[in-house]
């Protein structure tokens, strides 16, 4: 999954706007947090890869400031400790974690939205832990 970041004015509609944009263009939105600090809203929409090029380029048409980010969506067991021994194996391998969402939980696993500094260490890293996520 990618992350597409959002920053605009904050306003009564905004998220209204931006969702109506990618359903135009039939991009699902898998994930979605959204923050207002001051006037400014900043929104975070987690879109599957292969729609990542098309959902920034209809938001850009549409005049949204867009900032991308790569998340890795992993799978851990729904016990206690599982996010402590994956956040540290991060950090013991110094990378930085900026983002993270619960996405759901199914059958005693628990699915997260992890957004890191260096992706393609942290795939290397986490191995079996990530999801192909092109074949949600």
């Amino acid at each position: 999954m990618k992350e597409l970041v959002i920053i605009a004015k904050d306003k009564v509609g905004l998220l209204a706007d931006i969702s109506y944009v990618l359903s135009m263009e039939k991009i699902n939105i898998e994930q979605i947090d959204a923050n207002v600090m001051d006037e400014k809203a900043v929104i975070t929409l987690g879109v599957l890869t292969a729609k990542y090029d098309k959902a920034k380029a209809a938001l850009e048409k549409n005049r949204y400031e867009v900032l991308p980010a790569e998340s890795l969506v992993v799978r851990l067991n729904d016990l206690p400790g599982a996010l402590a021994e994956l956040t540290r194996r991060l950090a013991d391998a110094k990378i930085n974690i900026t983002n993270v969402h619960v996405l759901g939980k199914k059958d005693g696993a628990v699915f997260d939205s992890i957004t890191v500094d260096k992706p393609r260490d942290a795939r290397r890293l986490l191995g079996a832990l990530v999801v192909n996520e092109e074949a949600h």
